[in-house]
């Protein structure tokens, strides 16, 4: 699907561990892992409307896809409510320069530009955070290097220009929660936080 693949698939592959019946929610060519597929572009899911999820599955993956999504804690209860008790959610969402633009953004919004993916339709929403992140060594190798485009402080940041923001506290309301964070600094300055979230 792009250029940090030699990356963030093998990423995915050691972190996500399914186990049918699964759901695989985002593109066909960001697909991975074998289930049912609900593709964004295909139309049968959109990620700010995803209740009609059947109430079956063991495992949910949504990978390079939930930062559409305009209500996040809609997205996660949703997600909650589809899984088997038990059952696995496989979640990333991304920050930093993901789609290239020419001035650097942290988030999806920085002055009047609103970044989308691909489509216009597909403008980036929402991402999750909590302050703990910052101790990952992955995440402080991103400050460090946002920190030579001008940013000094990567929480102020993504508050700034992150239109909707997940707390990772609400998550863990309906999850036991583990996560992976994965900095790639060439070809794209970009940071993914993978959530592992098992159902309570």
């Amino acid at each position: 699907m792009g250029k940090t693949d030699p990356i963030i698939i093998p990423f995915y592959k050691e972190h996500i561990k399914p186990e049918p019946p699964t759901a695989l929610l985002g593109f066909t060519n960001n697909n991975m892992f074998d289930g049912d597929l609900y593709d964004i572009e295909l139309g049968n899911w959109d990620i700010n409307d995803i209740s009609k999820l059947p109430k079956e599955y063991k495992t949910i993956i949504c990978t390079r896809c939930a930062y559409f999504s305009k209500h996040p804690y809609k997205f996660i209860y949703n997600c909650w409510r589809s899984l088997k008790k038990g059952g696995m959610l496989y979640v990333d969402w991304g920050l930093g320069d993901h789609w290239r633009f020419d001035d650097f953004k942290v988030g999806w919004v920085k002055g009047d530009e609103h970044e989308y993916g691909g489509k216009e339709e597909y403008k980036l929403w929402s991402t999750v955070w909590d302050f703990e992140f910052t101790h990952n060594k992955q995440c402080q190798d991103f400050m460090n290097e946002i920190a030579k485009l001008g940013y000094h402080d990567l929480q102020h940041a993504v508050f700034e220009e992150v239109p909707s923001i997940l707390q990772l506290g609400v998550v863990r309301q309906y999850f036991d929660v583990e996560y992976e964070v994965l900095t790639t600094v060439k070809p794209y300055l970009q940071m993914y936080i993978l959530l592992k979230c098992k159902k309570k």
